[in-house]
């Protein structure tokens, strides 16, 4: 069985100092590159998150790598991309889906679930990005009760500030670069400078020496364009653990090539092309 990094012991002296820089995003939000500055105060972002973080559900989750299961999966509502594809848009695009609790509710909930026996505790969304206030302001009411390493799970379609109110409060990043260096990223995902920003995000991290979990979604018909280059790039940083996700699944509302089914030949040469390229794949 894999044994999750860590936690991170600095989280309870870290996290004060970064709490009330966190709160300001509510009101002149810079948390991602979309930069919606007072907008997010009256939910008129992209994102169209309010100062009130919504939760769609949270579970003990089997689904994810072996490194993190069973998860502690809190999946709040809202996204800063707008995937063509999202299988989770009844609450990826409705950012008020779910229930509204507080920092203290959750961090309750939290501490069940690492009795019950999780082995993680993972932000998911939608996507995390905009309720780092939230999740800051949860952590600090765990305090060092948590035993369980803390796992962003983002597009990382995020901003430098996005990443220096992170650091210390999370143990592994989990990042989805889904798209390649082409317009896919904007186009599909609604991500201008998708490629730049997140590649660049990744490498700060790695650089760092951070824990990564880079996954990769396969698509239909988007092997040349997006799967290439991102596995090449992934293969530049041999130490990085990679996962390839194969279940993508056409929602109803999925038009074009991404409303046809993943085939197992799209799988298989993706795997070839990893195994090529010798990555350190996880399961």
């Amino acid at each position: 069985m894999a044994t999750p990094p860590l936690v991170d012991n600095r989280v309870a002296e870290l996290l004060p100092s970064k709490l009330t820089l966190a709160q300001r995003q509510l009101f002149d939000c810079h948390l991602c590159p979309h930069h919606c500055g007072d907008r997010r105060a009256e939910a008129r972002g992209v994102c169209r998150v309010g100062q009130t973080s919504y939760i769609a559900s949270e579970m003990l989750h089997l689904g994810e790598e072996a490194l993190l299961r069973p998860a502690h999966a809190i999946f709040f509502s809202g996204c800063t991309a707008t995937c063509h594809f999202c299988t989770a848009a009844k609450f990826a695009f409705h950012p008020t889906y779910g229930v509204a609790v507080t920092p203290q509710q959750l961090a309750a909930r939290i501490l069940q679930r690492q009795q019950a026996g999780a082995r993680s505790l993972c932000f998911i969304g939608g996507d995390p990005t905009p309720h780092i206030p939230f999740i800051l302001a949860t952590l600090s009411a765990v305090g060092e009760q948590r035993q369980i390493p803390t796992v962003f799970n983002s597009n990382f379609y995020v901003s430098v500030l996005a990443l220096e109110l992170l650091d210390g409060a999370i143990d592994i990043y989990l990042p989805d670069l889904k798209f390649g260096p082409g317009d896919c990223g904007e186009q599909i995902g609604g991500m201008p400078d998708y490629w730049q920003v997140v590649t660049n995000v990744i490498d700060q991290l790695y650089v760092q020496g951070k824990t990564l979990l880079v996954r990769h979604l396969l698509m239909p018909g988007h092997f040349d364009c997006c799967t290439v280059p991102v596995l090449h790039w992934l293969a530049q940083r041999p130490t990085l653990q990679v996962s390839l996700l194969t279940q993508y699944l056409a929602p109803a509302h999925a038009r074009g090539g991404l409303a046809q089914p993943l085939v197992q030949a799209e799988i298989d040469q993706a795997y070839t092309l990893a195994q090529q390229l010798q990555l350190n794949l996880v399961h």
